[in-house]
């Protein structure tokens, strides 16, 4: 009986260990065993402008080249797994619920996050919405979906407690196991009166792997300017900041925790 025992216990131990981890094939094995132990992964972007935390997804590819093509002053890659979420992600409703959760723009206003200027947490958008249009800028209500088209896009308006109120515009591509979300400035974004970055100069990529009960979150957020920038690791630190502030509201968004 105890050699049954036994063996029934090799088993179990071997079935587990040979059963592969569905986020494999997306990272080498010492980053996902970091993303799976909770750490948020970050970098800065290389010389050459290329991306180290770029998960291999089919976007990968158009990504690299978009943020390279740029030759952007600065930018910050990050990633993380959203995870403990209260249904499963990759199923049709997950999905859903992913896709609606990333068009409430409404519910960015008053979302803190980390400023590396002022050394404490603030508010990082104190009004965000979806509007009409870049010209005529009418408030809209936030779009929500029954089905998940293949490519949509929105206009929105945020205050920024930093940059002052701007125009954006966000792309929505539904791929097979990932959604690709891209947003840049349609206004010229000024600070202290100068026009510091150019329309299309900040941009951000996020990619999104829903997995189980979690998502993958990788962003990736660059800016191009012609003025000095001072302390670039701030500056870099600031951009990180953002992403985190995202990711955290999209986790708060799709645990219920937010209305």
């Amino acid at each position: 009986m105890r050699l049954v025992l036994l063996a029934i216990q090799m088993l179990i131990l071997l079935s587990r260990a040979g059963a592969e981890d569905p986020l494999s094939r997306y990272f080498p094995q010492p980053e996902l065993d970091k993303l799976r132990a909770g750490e948020v992964l970050s970098a800065s972007l290389s010389e050459d402008y290329g991306l180290t935390l770029l998960p291999a997804i089919a976007s990968g590819d158009s990504i690299a080249a978009d943020v390279k093509g740029r030759k952007p002053s600065i930018g910050v890659e990050m990633s993380s797994i959203i995870s403990g979420l209260p249904q499963q992600m990759d199923t049709q409703e997950g999905w859903l619920l992913l896709y609606n959760s990333l068009h409430a723009v409404s519910t960015m206003k008053g979302i803190p996050y980390y400023s590396v200027t002022r050394g404490s947490t603030h508010v990082l958008f104190t009004d965000s919405y979806v509007i009409d249009s870049a010209e005529k800028r009418n408030r809209m209500a936030d779009p929500l979906f029954s089905e998940i088209p293949t490519e949509d896009s929105i206009f929105t308006f945020q205050e920024d407690g930093t940059f002052g109120k701007n125009v954006y515009e966000e792309s929505f591509s539904f791929k097979e196991d990932h959604l690709l979300v891209k947003m840049d400035n349609l206004t010229t974004i000024s600070f202290l009166f100068l026009p510091l970055i150019q329309p299309r100069n900040l941009v951000s990529r996020v990619a999104l792997i829903p997995s189980g009960n979690g998502v993958v979150f990788y962003g990736v957020s660059c800016l191009t300017t012609s003025f000095p920038l001072g302390d670039r690791h701030s500056r870099e630190e600031s951009l990180k900041n953002r992403l985190t502030a995202i990711a955290n509201w999209l986790k708060a968004r799709l645990s219920g925790e937010a209305q």
